[in-house]
């Protein structure tokens, strides 16, 4: 729906794909895709063995092209959470050519040795955890969208489209500023990227903007609102000391900046701009 308000055909077109699956022909977001361990069903004389694991260098080399390096799940929401609540606490998943593969490989073998199946396995935690991931990344996502945008108002197209584009696809150009001199240019628009320099930010001077962050909580007087921007910071603050993946870190940023801006005053908001902005400089993130 705000697809359709915003006129954003990005949106709409993640969104359709995640409510009723993806087609065969198009392409998954990368928290849709997962590396499993492989297992086989086989017999060897009279030895019949089920759900043995094995590395796909034990699959003949003429054969390991048909092995993803990944498993794409394109399954609708609502099918990955059925199959994340299932009584079994692993899943079978059978490729389209493994049965072939299977029955080529099993030609290769001496006499009364079959590959009867070949297959992955998957848990319902990371089911559930793939699930939850679409969730974060629509919230990331309606954050990033609505930053600076009055209650009242729609975000533009263009700030929609590079919300997609960057939570969803990951953005792929970048643009550079450099905060002392102010020279540069700040990426706009879907597919775009703000990297900022500022020489000389240290790991003290992050920790200090942190303690800054800690301190202009006072000015919050609902208790909830507090705990809210607290548990933000921390996280932030723990994703950077870490050493967490920089879009991990680069998320964390935006969800303290929204919180901070929503529930924080003046001093909160500027405290948490700022802090985040020269934070991630110094992590390297930026």
């Amino acid at each position: 729906m705000l697809g359709a308000a915003t006129g954003s055909a990005d949106l709409r077109t993640w969104a359709g794909r995640e409510l009723r699956g993806y087609g065969d022909e198009e392409d998954v977001p990368s928290y849709r895709e997962l590396v499993l361990p492989l297992f086989i069903d086989s017999v060897s004389g009279n030895w019949w063995a089920k759900g043995q694991a094995i590395s796909p260098l034990q699959i003949p080399q003429k054969y390991r092209q048909l092995i993803p390096e990944k498993v794409a799940f394109k399954q609708s929401v609502e099918e990955l959470e059925a199959m994340a609540t299932a009584e079994d606490s692993t899943l079978k998943i059978a490729m389209q050519g493994f049965p072939a593969l299977a029955a080529w490989w099993s030609n290769d073998l001496p006499m009364f040795q079959d590959i009867q199946a070949l297959y992955y396995q998957v848990g319902r935690a990371s089911l559930a955890g793939m699930v939850g991931m679409v969730r974060t990344t629509l919230v990331e996502m309606v954050a990033d969208m609505t930053k600076d945008v009055p209650m009242n108002e729609l975000p533009s197209k263009s700030q929609v489209d590079s919300a997609v584009q960057v939570n969803v696809y990951g953005s792929q150009d970048q643009y550079t500023t450099n905060v002392g001199t102010n020279a540069g240019v700040i990426g706009q628009g879907a597919g775009s990227q703000q990297t900022q320099t500022n020489n000389g930010v240290s790991p003290d001077q992050f920790s200090e903007l942190i303690a800054q962050m800690r301190a202009a909580l006072d000015e919050v007087s609902d208790d909830d609102d507090r705990a809210e921007v607290e548990q933000a910071i921390d996280d932030f603050e723990e994703a950077v000391t870490s050493g967490a993946e920089p879009e991990k870190v680069r998320r964390r940023a935006r969800v303290l900046q929204r919180v901070g801006s929503a529930v924080g005053g003046v001093l909160l908001s500027a405290a948490v701009s700022e802090g985040t902005q020269f934070a991630l400089q110094a992590a390297g993130v930026m």
